[in-house]
Formats: C-alpha cells, sequence, structure tokens
C-alpha cells in the first residue's frame, strides 16, 4: 500500500492525496510508467486497483523475497481499517513506517496532530511466538511509541501485550470490522442468594464494538492499557493485559475494597484459612478451627486436612449440614448418581471440606464438590475445574454457583 518515488520520497495507496500532494491518475496506468519502488526490498513496483476498488502497488517481475509482498487481502483490509480509523480520530496515520535504525517497521503508525505522541498498529495475521511479540513490544517501548496487537485468530500470547481480537466484515452478519475479545468493562450487581456473597457479585467481561470505535477510543486516551494483577478468565482464555476505560479500573478496586470490607463485618464466616494455622497437626487444627468459629470443641474425632489439598478448612454453614439424616441422604443421592454416571464407585469424604464443600472421591482421586462456596473457589487455578462436577441441593445454590463458575463448569442439582 506504500511506494517510494525518488523525488516526492513515500507515497500511499489509502490517503486521498497519497500522502505527497499527488492524484492516483497521476501514477495509475500513465506513459511513461512512474518510477516507483518497494520501501521493503526496494524493487520496482507499479499502481494498480484490485476488483473490490483497492488501490496498492505490486512487485514487478523478478522480485526478491519480500515481506510485503505475501501479505494477504485480509492483512490489506484490516491495514485499511486502522489507518482509516486513526485519521478519522484527527491524528496523522501511515503505512508500514520503519524506525530510523530499521529495528521495527509499523504496518499503522499514528501521530497526534502536534508529532508529541507515536502509536503503531499492529496487524499481525500471521504466525509469531510470545517471545517475539515481547521484544517487538519493548522495543517500541524504548522508542516511546505505543502499540496495539491486532488478531483475526485466537493466537495463545494475546493478552500477553497489549492487544485485541477482531472479526472481519461477513455480509449478512457484521457490517463492520469488529473487536471480539481484549476490550472490557466491569460488571457489578447486588446479591439476594439466602448465604451472604461478601457484598455482591463482581466480574470483567468483554465487550464488542466496531474497530474504528476502538481506535478512536485509544488514541483520545478514553480507554487505556489495564495489567491485571493476576490474569482473568475473558471468553475461556487467560488475560494479563486488557483495553479499558478508567472508571472501570477504579471501580473494580473499589469493589474489592468493599468485599473485603463486607468478610471483615461477618465475624463468623465459618472459614479459616489453612496457612494461619502452619506448624499444626490436623487434630490441632480441628481444635483450632472449632474454637474460633463456635467458642467449643469439636465433638468426638476431628475434621481432617489433608497437606496440598485443600485450600480453606470451613465448619458447616447450610441447615441441613446440621442434621446428620439430611447430609446423609445428601452423600447418599450423590454416591448414587456418580455410580450411575460412571458405573465406579463413589466416595463422600465428609470429614474434608474443599472450598467450603465436601469433596466426592472417584478412584481416590477427586471428582467433584458437594455445596462449594463460590466466594472460596479460585476459579482461575483450581485444579481439574474443568472436569469436576459440583453438586446443590436448590435452584438457589445452583444460580449462585452458576453466576460466579467460567463456562464448562458441570453442576448439577440434586432431587
Amino acid at each position: 500500500m506504500t511506494a517510494i518515488h525518488p523525488e516526492r520520497g513515500r507515497i500511499d495507496a489509502t490517503a486521498g492525496d497519497l500522502g505527497c500532494d499527488w492524484t492516483w491518475a497521476a501514477i495509475h496506468r500513465v506513459r511513461p510508467r512512474v518510477p516507483l519502488a518497494c520501501p521493503e526490498c526496494r524493487h520496482g513496483v507499479r499502481a494498480k486497483v484490485s476488483h473490490l476498488g483497492l488501490r496498492f502497488f505490486a512487485h514487478d517481475p523478478g522480485a526478491p523475497t519480500c515481506g510485503l509482498a505475501g501479505e494477504s487481502m485480509e492483512h490489506r483490509l484490516l491495514k485499511l481499517e486502522l489507518v482509516t480509523a486513526a485519521r478519522n480520530a484527527g491524528w496523522h496515520a501511515a503505512l508500514e513506517v520503519p524506525a530510523a535504525d530499521g529495528r521495527w517497521r509499523a504496518d499503522v503508525m499514528a501521530t497526534s496532530p502536534d508529532g508529541t505522541l507515536r502509536m503503531a498498529w499492529e496487524a499481525q495475521l500471521s504466525s509469531i511466538t510470545e517471545d517475539e511479540v515481547r521484544q517487538r513490544t519493548d522495543r517500541y517501548a524504548r522508542d516511546g511509541v505505543r502499540v496495539c496487537w491486532v488478531v483475526t485468530q485466537p493466537r495463545r500470547w494475546r493478552g500477553r501485550v497489549p492487544s485485541i481480537l477482531v472479526k472481519p466484515p461477513i455480509e449478512g452478519q457484521r457490517a463492520v470490522w469488529e473487536v471480539a475479545e481484549g476490550l472490557v468493562r466491569f460488571a457489578t450487581e447486588p446479591c439476594h442468594h439466602h448465604v451472604s456473597c461478601f457484598g455482591g457479585h463482581g466480574q470483567w467481561q468483554n465487550v464488542k464494538t466496531p474497530l474504528r470505535d476502538f481506535v478512536v477510543w485509544v488514541l483520545d486516551r478514553q480507554v487505556v492499557p489495564h495489567h491485571f494483577v493476576s490474569p482473568e478468565l475473558l471468553s475461556e482464555h487467560q488475560w494479563e493485559q486488557v483495553w479499558t476505560v478508567p472508571q472501570y479500573v477504579t471501580l473494580a478496586a473499589d469493589f474489592a475494597k468493599a468485599k473485603r470490607r463486607a468478610r471483615r463485618k461477618r465475624a463468623v464466616s465459618g472459614t479459616v484459612h489453612v496457612t494461619s494455622l502452619d506448624g499444626m497437626g490436623p487434630d490441632a487444627i480441628a481444635r483450632e478451627v472449632a474454637l474460633r468459629i463456635t467458642g467449643a470443641l469439636p465433638p468426638q474425632r476431628s475434621r481432617r486436612v489433608r497437606s496440598g489439598a485443600l485450600r480453606y478448612f470451613a465448619a458447616p454453614s447450610s441447615p441441613e449440614a446440621h442434621g446428620a439424616a439430611g447430609l446423609a441422604r445428601v452423600h447418599a443421592a450423590v454416591e448414587t448418581w456418580v455410580t450411575e454416571e460412571t458405573g465406579g464407585q463413589a466416595t463422600v469424604r465428609a470429614d474434608e471440606y474443599l472450598a467450603g464443600g465436601t469433596p466426592v472421591y472417584l478412584d481416590n482421586a477427586v471428582y467433584g464438590v458437594i455445596r462449594p462456596d463460590p466466594d472460596q473457589v479460585d476459579w482461575h487455578r483450581w485444579p481439574g475445574r474443568r472436569n469436576w462436577v459440583l453438586f446443590v441441593t436448590s435452584r438457589d445454590e445452583l444460580k449462585r454457583i452458576a453466576a460466579a463458575a467460567p463456562n464448562g463448569v458441570r453442576i448439577i442439582e440434586l432431587e
């Protein structure tokens, strides 16, 4: 989409005046042919127009291997969309701009009207390793250039650097290029369940928007990069960095503080972190937890804590848990369900607690959890969460867990 003229310098096929106060008619299908060269390999090129009306430059026969020659039509159309969006934002934008020392070449380089700010937009459709992406991002940063990587396929490294996943227009479905992942908002809602959720629910959610709007927002600093303290699961993928409105960052921080305050106010929470009892044996832990929660020692045998298996040691808080007969019925129903589902013999470990619930074992491995507390589950790091089955005893419990669990977690409501 760019070429070099010996006198007029860089020529941009996407600009109305070609970026040099010239017209397309002055270089397209004229005799004698205007001398133009590829900015990458310096081989001769000629002005052409595709059947879609897209203006571009094609290499003359015998051209050497050139990175610009191998671009797909989708790549060219995406670059055209990005450069057009940047110009709509009032910024100067140019295609295929190299660094003075050749350390990088931006697909689209946007420069603020006063010339003090620069931002590169990289349409990365071909395969590239995460190390390469990080190195190129660092090179931009050293030169004071912001960057956003734009991909059309779910690359594994997306979200590791400033990036978005976009979808091209599809006739009858999407009329424009659309940001599908990477732009997020923080949404909150109060909790209406009968069990306290420590101040309500809050989560980061993907937001879809036209790519042109996104580019304008980013250049105007209405949308900024945000780094998560720990990766967030968005659309089945862990994101370390996203784009969002600054107010959402503030909202998320305020919400986290409110939840911590709510937890502190809940004096009898039924939850004690095991790491605060380091160096104590299982029996001593059980006695200490019982004293902290109820003020009384546990009757007869103590609950066991398997080393490395449990994150929380919790006292029962549900009405059914206070009745042995109710517990027995729930455990029997779970064991029956697992046997019918798998053909194996399940075992409910009634003397253990996993994330506030009761673990269910099959062949000495955790198969599921009965009535876990979603506020105690670290969904991002819970091992095997995609395979474990969660059992609940009411529709309210099912809704509460489903609201917090990522897609793919299986929840069974017992009769």
